[in-house]
């Protein structure tokens, strides 16, 4: 806890978070990307299907 107290001291408030939060999101990011990827290629083989 002393280690974060001084981070925040050091670096900052918002420094921090956004280290945080990049942390905490960037699995569901990739996630996220993943699946947009898929229906990327449902769309494609569907319209390749269709003519």
């Amino acid at each position: 806890m002393e280690e974060i107290f001084s981070l925040i001291s050091t670096y900052g408030f918002p420094m921090v978070l956004s280290i945080y939060l990049l942390v905490r999101f960037e699995p569901l990011i990739k996630e996220l990307k993943e699946s947009i990827d898929t229906l990327i290629m449902i769309n494609d083989n569907d319209q390749n299907f269709k003519h």
